[in-house]
């Protein structure tokens, strides 16, 4: 992430392998990482989480699930969050097949986002509800049944989580699971080359599909066009260097995909109410550095 982070140890309560947080408004963390998965869930209207090098900009009822080891933080607009923390040996043991223990590396092994349409489809919901119910009641037994949803949660995910074996096609319109596929090559590809003057036929290469559909399809999915969402994305990145960077603001406009800095300004400012300048001023005297 180029800023300090920090191991987070101690963090969860001895003999209870799972930790459940539920934060207020404005939530900021500085960048960490831990040994345990954790999920997020965004209860408020936005997420801003930054994980490694990619910025994931959330809105009410996504989830976002990070694998043990990414470095994460959370962002300044960030709201009303429940965070599920949990050790993956909780769901190994002897009784664990090669299979089975192969299911879980599968789902875990990355940092996904989950959107709230698919999530509402998965019913995901109902599981994380009760298992954070368990946590607040504190009814006896209640370290048992948590346990007890965390299986049923984890269980309800694999049996959902059909793998996306099949290729997109020029076809419309696209299953929901296409469409989830399509969205996540199209994201990645901007995330990668956003300091870049992307053009939308370069996308089109990319995935191999019509101009035409990544148009239609990016703003049937997102609800903005490719280009709201791509300088937006640069907006959020430019944030990480006017809080830990040097930079001066028109190197970080450039730096950032942008032709000026009258229009990075005039963008930015839609975004954030305030310019790059005032932004710099606010946050950082609210940034906690943490020594790794």
């Amino acid at each position: 992430m180029g800023v300090p982070t920090f191991l987070e140890t101690g963090h969860m309560t001895e003999g209870l392998p799972i930790r459940v947080i539920h934060t207020e408004n404005q939530f900021n963390f500085a960048a960490h990482w831990h040994e345990e998965v954790e999920m997020v869930v965004v209860d408020g209207m936005n997420g801003r989480i930054g994980v490694n090098n990619h910025v994931y900009e959330l809105k009410q009822g996504d989830v976002l699930l990070i694998k043990p080891g990414d470095v994460h933080c959370f962002l300044p607009g960030t709201n009303n969050l429940t965070i599920i923390q949990f050790r993956l040996e909780l769901l190994t043991g002897s009784f664990i097949t090669d299979n089975e223990a192969q299911n879980l590396r599968e789902l875990f092994n990355k940092t996904v986002v989950i959107p709230s349409n698919i999530s509402n489809e998965k019913n995901l919901g109902k599981y994380i509800d009760a298992l954070a119910n368990e946590e607040k009641d504190q009814q006896a037994g209640y370290r048992w049944l948590m346990v007890a949803r965390l299986y049923d949660l984890i269980v309800h995910m694999l049996r959902t989580n059909a793998p996306i074996t099949d290729k997109l096609t020029s076809g419309w319109p696209c299953s929901s699971s296409k469409k989830f596929e399509f969205l996540e090559s199209v994201c990645e590809y901007l995330e990668e080359h956003y300091a870049e003057p992307i053009k939308l036929d370069q996308v089109a290469e990319h995935i191999k599909f019509s101009k035409f559909h990544v148009c239609k399809l990016f703003k049937e999915i997102k609800g903005i066009t490719l280009m709201e969402y791509l300088n937006h994305f640069r907006i959020i990145k430019s944030e990480w260097a006017l809080l830990f960077r040097e930079e001066s603001i028109l190197d970080i406009a450039i730096g950032h995909g942008f032709n000026n800095v009258n229009s990075y300004n005039r963008l930015f400012k839609k975004y954030n109410d305030c310019t790059p300048s005032e932004f710099r001023k606010k946050h950082r005297t609210n940034i906690t550095t943490y020594e790794g």
